[in-house]
């Protein structure tokens, strides 16, 4: 069976007490479960303190088959941030100064040991961009059927290969659109005139939407992951929310992160669970223990406050 674990960001001291708890243990230089295996649901790396040490942790334990990993939109942007455009005159991310903040613990990390990131990003572009098991599902931040449908024929394993990579800095493209939404989840507008202050303080004009709602009478504040309280209360427009796929009752478990939850955990729906709990501003790291429930349970969280 499986504990599917949520954003570590380089928190790599809380990262060893919540596998200590879960009942992992070091032996031949990686950490392992006699009975079950880990799944990270990426964001591995940027902000924390020790994001060289988590990678090798979580790098060791995926190479010994003691776990799964997917990749996160902060794996993603590492290796957009590190790789040049086909016309080798540019970077597919930017080296803006945004950018460059959101990166500069991971920059700093390796500064000494270029060598070693440049391996480490390699890795990273192999984790795929979903995992479906017998069972559940696991993905950063959005399921989306039609988009896993398609890339499923086109990607072996779920991985990005060089074209898709390429392809997904194109804004419109396909890839684009499923880098989007699998690994940021689904946005919509907020009317002219409003906006809000994410958790690192930039002012947005759109919000993250609750994709496993079924998305009937939403308003923008009910239908969105931000809980501040300046969000119109007035129905959101049909219009903005037909594009996307609400999940359903009868689908397996769905597990991710990403979204900065904050208190004590809880699930989403009885099929729906994200294991992010805010580790990147010093809250806790959760994970789910699923033991193949259909219907997920709250019981099964276990997780570890903050200890970096």
């Amino acid at each position: 069976m499986y504990d599917i674990i949520g954003d570590i960001h380089g928190y790599h001291e809380t990262l060893l007490s919540l596998l200590k708890k879960l009942g992992y243990k070091k032996i031949n230089e990686h950490y392992q479960h006699t009975e079950r295996k880990a799944i990270f649901v990426g964001d591995l790396v940027d902000r924390g303190p020790k994001i060289r040490e988590t990678l090798q942790t979580v790098k060791a334990m995926v190479e010994n088959n003691a776990a799964f990993a997917v990749m996160g939109n902060h794996e993603y942007n590492a290796i957009c941030f590190n790789t040049l455009s086909n016309g080798r005159d540019s970077f597919l991310r930017p080296h803006s100064r945004r950018n460059i903040n959101q990166h500069q613990a991971t920059l700093d990390a390796f500064a000494s040991y270029p060598e070693e990131w440049q391996n480490y990003l390699l890795w990273l572009k192999d984790l795929p961009l979903f995992i479906e098991l017998e069972g559940l599902r696991v993905v950063h931040a959005c399921w989306d059927a039609s988009i896993i449908t398609y890339f499923s024929n086109k990607l072996k394993g779920a991985v990005m290969d060089d074209d898709f990579l390429f392809r997904s800095a194109v804004p419109g493209s396909a890839e684009y659109k499923a880098v989007e939404t699998l690994l940021k989840g689904y946005e919509v507008y907020l009317p002219p005139g409003f906006y809000y202050r994410d958790r690192d303080g930039n002012s947005r004009t759109k919000i993250r939407v609750k994709w496993w709602k079924s998305f009937e009478n939403e308003t923008y504040r009910s239908i969105s992951l931000s809980n501040d309280t300046a969000l119109p209360d007035s129905p959101i427009p049909h219009s903005k929310l037909h594009r996307f796929t609400s999940y359903a009752q009868h689908e397996k478990p769905v597990f991710f992160g990403h979204y900065w939850n904050t208190g004590k955990p809880e699930l989403l729906k009885p099929n729906v669970c994200c294991v992010d709990y805010s580790l990147a501003k010093c809250e806790k790291l959760v994970a789910y223990r699923w033991n193949g429930e259909k219907e997920l349970d709250n019981k099964y969280f276990i997780w570890q406050e903050c200890v970096d």
